[in-house]
């Protein structure tokens, strides 16, 4: 799942622009996300706040559910850091393929590569569907406009026409200034 959400966050970036060239001019983005999960035929709910500094960067505060609250993964090129706040644990990891082909897809787009396997479904001139090769698909169900941008805030991910999962985005912000502190674990593990 987590692939599927940075893919929606990549083509989110990448795809609503209202020129073809504004991706590049987004640096970074913060949201915060409700994913709603539907497996075997169970709804798992979580919450998170995610913050990225394109093209490699990007961290996922969880908020809920309370089990989880205050886990942080950050992705920060090849590498991967997860904090447990009930264990006091943090593990570091390199990023496996899915999340690599996924970074790399990020670094892809931010040079303007259209080297991608997926169909964009368009509909009075907005886009309804990305479709993926692979069988997965993201529906875009609703929009709000951000810096020049439509960002999606309700989208749904079906893979072979199942949806296993819908995402409410809000919180939407857009070439936020950001640091390198806002990316050090050992900075937000303080506060």
């Amino acid at each position: 799942m987590n692939k599927l959400m940075l893919y929606f966050f990549i083509f989110s970036l990448s795809l609503f622009a209202e020129d073809k060239n504004e991706f590049t001019k987004i640096n970074t983005f913060k949201a915060v996300i409700i994913e709603n999960s539907h497996l075997n035929k169970r709804k798992k709910t979580k919450e998170y706040q995610v913050l990225a500094s394109l093209p490699d960067k990007l961290i996922k505060k969880m908020i809920s559910p309370s089990i989880n609250q205050g886990e942080i993964y950050l992705y920060n090129g090849s590498n991967k850091t997860i904090y447990y706040p009930l264990l006091e644990q943090t593990i570091n990891q390199k990023i496996n393929q899915d999340e690599n082909y996924t970074l790399k897809f990020i670094r892809d787009l931010k040079s303007l590569d259209e080297s991608v396997n997926f169909k964009v479904v368009k509909s009075n001139d907005k886009i309804k569907e990305i479709i993926y090769n692979d069988g997965i698909t993201i529906k875009f169900e609703s929009f709000s406009k951000k810096n020049g941008i439509n960002f999606p805030t309700h989208v749904r991910i079906l893979d072979d026409n199942i949806e296993v999962s819908e995402l409410i985005i809000k919180d939407i912000e857009i070439n936020i200034p950001v640091s390198e502190k806002d990316f050090s674990l050992d900075e937000i593990i303080k506060n």
